[in-house]
């Protein structure tokens, strides 16, 4: 899968995930493909719904979303499952981790809303659990950073003196 990075294709996934009205779901890399067991119901609920994603699959959707990107509105909503799916592809991208996992349906502790398994570059297997507050706070960062490389951030009008 490295020819995508992880954000592109969990991005990817999860505009077609939020398309389909799929919420709860079970992401795995396994061989070249991800593989996603996903269901309508909040978690936890049965996956009754099987999708495979191919590199070729994931082109595609990120070359159709293209021309939707840059047209949200103007609140920024950082926990939406797309945001949510960006956010943990660029912790992996910029750690250099390898994606084993990512999960919604079945957390450790009373909190946790997201469990993502990965390989660290160092080859340590990690499972990392993320609260709400965690996952919001990850994302509000990613947005900050972004805003930073594009120029975006900070008020659309500046007064003068």
């Amino acid at each position: 899968m490295a020819a995508t990075k992880y954000a592109t294709a969990l991005r990817c996934i999860g505009q077609d995930l939020e398309r389909r009205g799929l919420k709860s779901y079970d992401i795995r890399l396994e061989r070249n493909e991800y593989v996603v067991s996903c269901g309508y119901q909040d978690p936890p609920s049965p996956t009754p719904v099987s999708i495979q994603y191919t590199v070729k699959d994931l082109k595609e959707l990120d070359r159709l979303g293209g021309g939707k990107r840059g047209q949200s509105a103007a609140s920024k909503e950082f926990l939406s499952q797309v945001q949510i799916f960006r956010t943990i592809g660029s912790y992996l991208d910029k750690n250099e981790a390898n994606l084993i996992r990512m999960t919604n349906k079945d957390g450790s502790g009373l909190d946790s809303q997201l469990k993502v398994e990965y390989i660290t570059r160092e080859g340590e297997r990690l499972v990392d659990d993320r609260a709400g507050a965690a996952i919001y706070d990850m994302c509000v960062t990613m947005y900050k950073q972004r805003g930073k490389l594009t120029g975006t951030e900070g008020p659309l009008f500046r007064w003068r003196r």
